[in-house]
């Protein structure tokens, strides 16, 4: 596979959880107004999102980190 399909590959699966982060932002802001407007919102709905927000960040810092590899390769190579 050529570095250009890789590279759109990562971006793509970057775009797609930066996606997943902003929906689950979303869901967050959604609880607090209806907590806010006297609903009477479970708990366990926001802690599991929570930790969908938890394992989506940790799934962008690894992303990232397979990004920043091959670029700090070609870095290093060039030097």
């Amino acid at each position: 596979m050529s570095n250009n399909a890789n590279h759109n590959r990562v971006l793509d699966s970057m775009r797609h959880l930066n996606q997943k982060y902003e929906k689950i932002n979303e869901q967050q802001s959604d609880f607090t107004r209806r907590q806010a407007a006297g609903e009477n919102a479970d708990p366990s709905e926001f802690m599991k999102l929570l930790e969908q927000q938890s394992v989506t960040g940790s799934a962008m810092t690894a992303q990232f980190s397979l990004y920043q590899q091959p670029l700090n390769t070609v870095v290093t190579d060039s030097r």
